[in-house]
């Protein structure tokens, strides 16, 4: 299921990049607000697609692990790390952003939130892997 919800969204980034300068325009355009705010929020906007491609994506290749059985693994390890990376990478995006459109500061504090408690989630894999190569090892 969470893989398939992972390729839903996958085609959902695709179509809300394609349509995303039509929607802002009429979103901007509806609340009576200048162009500067619709040109930085598209921006941030495009910006935060890189992570968020690259969160799917691990996201991908981290269920396909935990199928395989390959759950304490240094690469499952790696993508969760990764994963954090991205929400800090949005974080500080929508924080810059959020200067000039201030709504973007709650994306802000929600990707911040969400990359803490993915980096205790790494820390415990990273533990729980350490644990098991030595399991591994011993007679």
């Amino acid at each position: 299921l969470t893989l398939a919800i992972d390729y839903i969204f996958c085609g959902l980034l695709t179509v809300i990049m394609i349509f995303a300068y039509p929607l802002f325009d009429w979103f901007f355009h509806f609340r009576g607000d200048g162009d500067i705010l619709k040109i930085t929020v598209l921006v941030a906007f495009y910006i935060c697609c890189i992570p968020a491609w690259i969160a799917l994506i691990s996201i991908i290749k981290l269920m396909k692990n935990i199928m395989a059985e390959n759950v304490f693994t240094e690469n499952t390890v790696f993508l969760i790390r990764l994963l954090s990376w991205c929400c800090a990478a949005v974080s500080f995006v929508c924080f810059v952003a959020g200067f000039i459109y201030m709504p973007l500061w709650f994306v802000t504090l929600a990707a911040a939130f969400m990359m803490l408690i993915l980096r205790v989630l790494k820390s415990v894999m990273a533990k729980a892997t350490e644990i098991k190569n030595e399991n591994e090892l011993t007679i």
